[in-house]
């Protein structure tokens, strides 16, 4: 086959045809792959086949072969049906229960007396006890973006990916319980062992040095509710079921704000050391969790020593927000718009903060002589 679009594919027909997602199907009880995953993004109800398989960037075969596979298993609908037709062999089902994923608990099957025979009480299965700090994350009628990030290309595995999104699901549900796995009125011990064995998976720490893609937003998002959750529900609750005042363990798990401040620390030893980019990542990690004003403008420069002035005027200009009386911070910021081109604006910051109150001597002179330097480098650009 050559490299282009064939005009006719088989079992579907014309290249031009314009296919549709069947609303009924469920990629991931499909089991679908990642690429799978997206090409079926990609089909839109607009664009024709040939118009998908180009805008994928994989090798056409290996679209016509992904496609093929879709039809087959009900995803994809012809012009005109409105039900995807039923594959000429269904798999049977397996008699005996599926393997159980570990730390699952399965659920008890109901069992059919034959003839009206009574079953008796020792053949009957308990009901599954709930597991603490589990998540469902089967994503039922999973979204565009969902889809797209369960087949962007990141260094982590289709089972962490779907605890991810389940779980940003469940940080808009705001419910503390649902987010920590926990049923409403579990004890401390019950909530610190949710919370250990959930923050063990999503810790961002764990992919450190990884290339993500949005997930690694989207995992310091849900590593931040799943710590506030743990902390709304681990304070003195007099009307939890037990009635009595929780104790706080003497291990306690690290908050948002000391993790922010554990990657501070790694980010300055590593500037320290020269790795001024690696320092970057871990002072953005820190600064996401809690913006506070060190942060921000070591944050910022670092950015400068890293060649980042982009980066080095966003985080200067939070940190003199921050504090907008500090002629430190408004240097600070000047340096940073001189180092991205924009002069006027350093020399419009550089004046309103000579013109703040300051008994330091030496940064009122070093605010002057930068206020000079910004003016010649103005009447220089001015006069070519």
């Amino acid at each position: 086959m050559s490299s282009g679009v064939p005009p006719e594919i088989g079992g579907i027909g014309s290249s031009d045809t314009v296919l549709r997602v069947s609303p009924g199907f469920d990629p991931l009880k499909a089991q679908v792959g990642p690429d799978e995953y997206f090409v079926l993004s990609r089909i839109d109800g607009k664009q024709s086949l040939r118009q998908v398989l180009l805008s994928t960037g994989l090798a056409i075969e290996r679209g016509i072969a992904i496609v093929g596979k879709l039809r087959s298993i009900g995803a994809l609908l012809l012009p005109g049906e409105s039900s995807a037709p039923i594959p000429a062999s269904v798999p049977s089902r397996p008699s005996s229960p599926s393997t159980p994923r570990p730390g699952v608990a399965t659920p008890a099957r109901a069992l059919t007396p034959a003839r009206g025979v009574p079953i008796p009480p020792q053949m009957v299965a308990p009901p599954a006890k709930p597991v603490e700090g589990h998540i469902e994350i089967d994503l039922p009628n999973p979204s565009p973006a969902e889809l797209v990030a369960l087949s962007e290309h990141a260094e982590i595995d289709a089972e962490d990916r779907r605890l991810v999104l389940a779980m940003q699901r469940l940080v808009e549900t705001r419910d503390p319980h649902m987010l920590l796995g926990v049923a409403r009125g579990a004890d401390a011990k019950t909530l610190k062992r949710a919370y250990f064995k959930l923050s063990k998976q999503i810790h961002p720490d764990r992919y450190y040095g990884k290339q993500l893609g949005s997930f690694a937003e989207r995992l310091s998002d849900v590593f931040e509710a799943v710590s506030r959750a743990y902390a709304k529900l681990i304070g003195p609750e007099p009307s939890r079921a037990t009635g009595a005042q929780p104790q706080v363990a003497a291990e306690q798990p690290q908050t948002p704000q000391e993790y922010a401040s554990e990657l501070y620390d790694r980010a300055c030893a590593l500037e320290v050391g020269g790795d001024a980019l690696g320092a970057m990542k871990l002072f953005a990690a820190a600064v996401r969790m809690d913006p506070q004003i060190k942060y921000l403008r070591r944050a910022a420069s670092c950015a400068l020593a890293a060649g980042q002035p982009r980066s080095a005027v966003e985080y200067a200009n939070k940190a003199q927000t921050q504090t907008p009386n500090d002629p430190s911070a408004a240097r600070l910021l000047a340096t940073a718009y001189r180092a991205a081109g924009r002069l006027a604006d350093a020399e419009e910051v550089l004046i309103m903060a000579m013109a703040l109150k300051s008994e330091n001597d030496t940064l009122t002179s070093e605010l002057r002589n930068d206020l000079a330097e910004v003016r010649r480098l103005i009447a220089a650009g001015e006069a070519r």
